[in-house]
């Protein structure tokens, strides 16, 4: 049971990096690899919840990540009832956004690289939302930034989804500046 949580990360993962790697020509393969990823994360989600919502402490899954000197930095996962439930909310959400955006965004020609950084979004949320330390926790947050950008301006052709693309960038750096302060106070 202790890698559900492993999985539930990593499928949207998997899926962005197999559309971008294998699938791009094929339009529907792509989009089913990227839907079927996220869903199955939520019912992976849902199985995890019912799990461990009982647990009277947070369960933390860690991988050693850094190691120098004395500092150690671990890659891992917290669950918490916090977390179990932002698990449904972000797997749910994008499952039902990945859905319903097979049928609208079903005759654009860039159909696949969507839904590439779709998934690439969903992972960096769950990354977010299990991050076990303010370190990995900054990375899943860059990565969303990054998601974000691949997002709004992903008809980059128009220059109000380019315009709106740098603005969203520039708002993210503020964002990050005072994300960064905050850790460094911490």
């Amino acid at each position: 049971m202790n890698s559900l949580p492993w999985i539930i990360l990593f499928l949207p993962l998997l899926a962005a990096a197999g559309v971008t790697l294998f699938t791009l020509q094929d339009r529907v393969l792509s989009a089913r690899l990227s839907i079927g990823a996220v869903v199955t994360a939520f019912v992976l989600s849902v199985v995890t919840f019912f799990f461990f919502r009982n647990e009277k402490a947070p369960v933390e899954l860690a991988a050693s990540w850094l190691s120098v000197g004395s500092l150690q930095i671990d890659f891992g996962i917290c669950l918490d009832p916090l977390s179990l439930l932002m698990l449904l909310i972000v797997t749910g959400v994008g499952g039902a956004i990945h859905i319903y955006s097979y049928g609208y965004m079903r005759e654009d020609r860039d159909f696949s690289r969507y839904f590439a950084s779709l998934s690439c979004f969903t992972f960096s949320m769950l990354g977010i939302v299990l991050a076990t330390n303010f370190i990995q926790m900054f990375i899943f947050w860059e990565l969303v930034g990054v998601s974000s950008y691949l997002l709004i301006g992903f008809w980059y052709e128009k220059e109000s989804a380019a315009d709106a693309c740098k603005k969203a960038f520039l708002t993210n750096r503020l964002g990050d500046f005072g994300f960064l302060l905050g850790i460094l106070l911490v």
